[in-house]
């Protein structure tokens, strides 16, 4: 009988990879999360309609609950969840903590918003997470005005010092509250975060700065070394959300050091990088989040097929369900657009519906009618979509006689600096300006996270792909163009 027990964990585990990479219709079944609470004093705020619960996943991408609060003050929020992390809960509650599975209870008091009383599943290690985040525990800057004057050398001095100061803070912080191991994890992951961030942006701010390359600043030979062994500086059992942003930019720079060879096609860049990523890191979560955000970085690209080619790779390496189950359903969406982009460009544009951005975005598809459409979102302050707008003019010479438009939408700027910029660079095409509530609509509908930001519109008005990736001169991005003005 104990032996049986202890293969039971076994078993469940290997029902859950098997329902992952099973047959896609067979979807992965998990206990639902529910956040309950009730709020007091509901007529101080009477604006305050809903509650909402907003879920970050690996790929850095939000997914929005919610449930308005009842006359009693109640509201009742359940959503699907693969792994313990965190989450925000809004207005005033800010980050819980919650496990597949959770009840979670909120008592919350719009004449009191200061404190707010947790019950049910995690009560501990939410009240220990909030009076960790809603104190002086928590306080600690890596960048300041003083810091963008430092070299890189003295930085990592500075962020060194930081990190002490706020791991002496998280160790008081430990004494006096004695919280739960959950939070003891997230608040040695969330200084690590921070701390490793900020060293590994530092470089190419400066680069950006002087205008300089990477490869030809001068970086100590030891400012790296924060990185020897950084699977053990993260836990594998809690997820602190604010790791996304991490792996993005770590995988970057992981990239610059490890893969020298400039001569490689796009192909074998990734395959190398791929085979680096397994070979350089231990097995951990974070190991298995480098895997899964390069799979999840070919399929935003469309790339499906570097997804099939390599599913026996991603299952061998990567198990934890809260990569796997985005990526598939991520992959099946995709499939689905591809075979059928006028409903895919219907339910994006439906996100435009009712706000500032609807009628300028309207505008240029009508105008544009019967042709294809190569839009470009920039900014005036953007230094790589400056960057790509001689290679922009290059492909317009190109492609001059096509039944093409070159579209180019200026976000979140200054008008005269739009004015300015469009004289300077003499670049011919379509230009719109966007105010505030036109750029932050905009960005919202289409999912732009960054900028230079492309999209491909076929001339059925339907958007065919979108991405940082498409850019101009890109030989991908040129037979994408070809292939759409070829079309019927």
């Amino acid at each position: 009988m104990i032996k049986l027990k202890r293969f039971i964990p076994l078993i469940f585990l290997t029902i859950i990879l098997v329902s992952c990479f099973g047959k896609h219709e067979k979807e992965q079944k998990t206990l639902l999360t529910v956040i309950t609470g009730n709020v007091k004093n509901i007529d101080v705020y009477p604006n305050t309609k809903e509650f909402t619960v907003d879920i970050l996943d690996f790929r850095g991408k939000k997914t929005t609950f919610k449930d308005s609060i009842k006359s009693d003050g109640t509201f009742k929020i359940k959503f699907d969840l693969y792994k313990t992390q965190d989450l925000n809960v809004n207005p005033i509650v800010g980050k819980i903590i919650a496990s597949p599975g959770d009840s979670i209870h909120l008592e919350i008091d719009f004449k009191d918003i200061g404190n707010i009383h947790f019950s049910g599943d995690k009560q501990k290690s939410n009240s220990d997470l909030y009076k960790y985040l809603n104190s002086n525990y928590c306080v600690f800057k890596f960048r300041n005005s003083e810091t963008r004057k430092i070299e890189i050398s003295s930085y990592k001095h500075f962020c060194d010092s930081i990190k002490m100061i706020a791991e002496q803070k998280r160790q008081e912080f430990i004494t006096e509250i004695n919280p739960s191991p959950e939070i003891r994890n997230w608040t040695k992951d969330y200084i690590n975060i921070s701390y490793q961030k900020s060293l590994l942006y530092y470089p190419f701010y400066i680069g950006y700065k002087s205008k300089v390359t990477y490869n030809n600043l001068d970086i100590p030979s030891d400012y790296y070394n924060f990185l020897e062994n950084i699977e053990k500086d993260f836990s594998d059992s809690i997820i602190n959300t604010d790791i996304y942003g991490l792996i993005n930019i770590y995988t970057g720079n992981f990239a610059r050091r490890t893969i020298t060879d400039t001569t490689l096609t796009n192909k074998d860049y990734y395959s190398k990088l791929m085979n680096a990523i397994i070979d350089n890191h231990k097995q951990s979560y974070f190991k298995q989040l480098l895997i899964g955000y390069r799979f999840y970085q070919h399929l935003n690209q469309n790339d499906l097929d570097f997804f099939t080619d390599n599913k026996m790779l991603l299952e061998k390496n990567v198990f934890d369900p809260s990569i796997l189950i985005p990526l598939n359903n991520y992959y099946h969406e995709l499939q689905k657009q591809i075979k059928n982009p006028e409903i895919s460009s219907k339910a994006t544009l439906s996100k435009l519906d009712g706000t500032a951005g609807e009628s300028l975005i309207d505008s240029i598809l009508s105008q544009n009618k019967g042709k294809v459409i190569y839009m470009d979102f920039w900014a005036t302050w953007c230094g790589p979509c400056k960057a790509e707008m001689p290679n922009s003019k290059k492909l317009k010479q190109k492609l001059v006689g096509e039944n093409i438009e070159f579209v180019y939408v200026c976000v979140d700027s200054n008008e005269e600096q739009w004015k300015l910029s469009i004289s300077q660079m003499q670049l011919d095409g379509q230009h719109y300006f966007t105010d505030k509530k036109q750029s932050g609509s905009i960005r919202n509908a289409f999912n732009i996270k960054g900028i230079p930001y492309y999209m491909l519109i076929n001339k059925n008005g339907d958007i065919v792909e979108s991405g940082n990736y498409l850019r101009p001169m890109n030989s991908e991005t040129i037979e994408k163009i070809e292939k759409l003005l070829n079309e019927e």
